[in-house]
C-alpha cells in the first residue's frame, strides 16, 4: 500500500466519529452486562442513545440495518416502534428523550451597535 492510500484511509477514519457539543445530556444511564438487553419504544421525537463505555448492538423496528455503537457513539431513534439494545461487552448507555435542546430561559443583555 502506498503512502497516499494510507493517508486517505486515516482521513476517512477520522470522520467516522465526531462530537456534537449541543447534544442534550442523558436523562438516564443504563448499565448492561454482556448479552443483557434493554428495550425502548421509539417515538418520532428523535430520542438519542449514547454509548458511554463498552459496545452495544442496536436495532429499531422497520429499519433493515443494525448498528454497533462503541464508546463515544450516539444513535438517533428516527422511527416509531421497538428499539432493542444488546450489550456486546460490559456497557453503559445513556438515553435522552429528545434531540431538541431545552429552550433558553435566560435573558440577553442589550447590545448597541455603532
Amino acid at each position: 500500500m502506498n503512502k497516499q492510500t494510507s493517508d486517505n484511509e486515516n482521513v476517512l477514519g477520522a470522520h467516522k466519529r465526531f462530537f456534537l457539543s449541543n447534544l442534550p445530556k442523558p436523562n438516564a444511564v443504563v448499565e448492561l452486562t454482556v448479552g443483557q438487553e434493554w428495550r425502548l419504544m421509539g417515538k418520532r421525537g428523535h430520542q438519542i442513545l449514547f454509548c458511554l463505555h463498552g459496545s452495544v448492538w442496536v436495532t429499531q423496528e422497520c429499519d433493515i440495518r443494525d448498528y454497533v455503537l462503541e464508546r463515544g457513539d450516539a444513535f438517533v431513534v428516527t422511527l416509531p416502534g421497538l428499539v432493542l439494545v444488546r450489550a456486546l461487552t460490559q456497557a453503559s448507555i445513556g438515553y435522552a428523550e429528545s434531540l431538541v435542546p431545552r429552550p433558553f430561559k435566560g435573558c440577553f443583555s442589550q447590545t448597541v451597535f455603532k
